[in-house]
This record gives structure tokens, sequence and C-alpha cells, in this order.
């Protein structure tokens, strides 16, 4: 992998951070509704209100700023398995209070998880980006959750359970009920202004199958 690729310059002294930004937001739209593929920096330029020469002295390349925004969208959602874990409060209030975050952030960023799943299907390098920015990432919860998961088994609180699949659970629970939200809707029949209470509903049976898994054949 030629890892110069992801490297951006936008160190340029007349650089315009406002134009810059306005770039990035524009790409970001372009780029979560279409993939790289499909995006083109014609209509990137065009929804920032920008030249097209403009966006190409800033960034470059499609790739440079591509793998910009791909890169906050990883880290984004690296942080998004972080949020709860290190308060203090009790386990099983701090899993229902992590799960139900984790869903939060995925229905305010109902495109983010097949973006991410689409271009580390697509793209080795991008699968590589994964690894570097993720991967520290969930070792991390998966070793701090573990641990607190340990505790409360030796209390005999919680069932023995592995916090690898109780992720893997949780996150695959939260992720498809995003992704299938629209069809979800259509077959409830659930009007688009009772949208966020069937998210909410949703959101509380997901807590609660994690929940039930770790009340589940205590010693």
């Amino acid at each position: 992998m030629n890892k110069t690729t992801r490297q951006v310059d936008t160190t340029t002294p007349q650089a315009d951070t406002t134009t810059q930004q306005a770039i990035m937001s524009a790409a970001e739209i372009e780029f979560m509704e279409k993939g790289f593929a499909a995006a083109k920096t014609t209509a990137i330029a065009r929804r920032a209100g920008v030249t097209h020469a403009m966006l190409h002295y800033y960034y470059r390349t499609k790739e440079n700023l591509f793998n910009q925004v791909f890169q906050a969208k990883i880290q984004l959602l690296a942080d998004s398995f972080t949020t709860i874990l290190g308060r203090e409060m009790p386990f099983l209030e701090k899993i229902e209070q992590g799960v139900g975050a984790h869903f939060d952030f995925l229905a305010a960023n109902p495109r983010l998880p097949l973006f991410v799943l689409r271009e580390i299907v697509d793209n080795s390098d991008r699968r590589e980006v994964c690894r570097e920015v993720l991967l520290p990432v969930f070792k991390g919860v998966i070793e701090k959750l573990q641990k607190a998961l340990n505790a409360e088994i030796e209390s005999g609180s919680v069932a023995p359970v592995s916090a690898m699949d109780m992720m893997l659970n949780m996150v695959s629970m939260n992720v498809f009920a995003i992704l299938s939200l629209p069809v979800a809707m259509l077959l409830a029949e659930v009007k688009e202004e009772d949208r966020d209470r069937f998210l909410e509903r949703r959101k509380r049976q997901i807590i609660e199958q994690v929940l039930t898994q770790l009340k589940a054949e205590k010693r």
C-alpha cells in the first residue's frame, strides 16, 4: 500500500480556511450520497460555490479530498465506541447508556454505516485506514469492557458472556436498525412524522436484548 496517497497538502500560505471548509462540507455530502466512484469534483465545486480550479488548488485530486472525508468519518465512528465507558456508574446502566448512545450516533449519521462498508469493501487502502483508526479503539474498548465484565461475572451479577460477542451483537443490531429503517417503516406502516418515536422504540428493544443476554443464566 502506498500510504502517501492518503496525505493531503493544504499548507499553502494563501489557504482560505472558510473556502476549504465549504469544499469539505460539500464533498462530505457528495461522497456520502454517491460513494467515491460516482462522486464528481465538478458537483462538489458547484455545491461549495467555488470553481473547479479552486477545488483542485486546495485538494489536488478527488482521492485526496475523499481520504480527508473518509478519515474524519472513521474517527467519528471510532469515537462513538468510547463515549460512555469512561463514566462512573453501575455496570448495567453503563451498558444501557452505551448501547443507546451508539444507536443515537448512527441515527444522527444514517448514511455513515453504508458509506464505510461500501468503501472498505471496494478499496484495500481504505480497509487499511479502518485498521489503523478503528482497530486500536475497538481493541481498547473490548479490553475495558471485558475487564468490567469479568468483575461482574465474578460477583455473579451478570451472565458469563464475552465482551467481543456483546459488542458485535450491539453493533450489528444498531447498524441494521438504521440501515433497514426505510423498509421497517414501510412494513410497519409508520408515517414520517412518527419516525422519531419508532426509532426510540427500536432503540429500547435493542437495549433490552443486550441486557437480557447479560442477565440470562446468571450464576
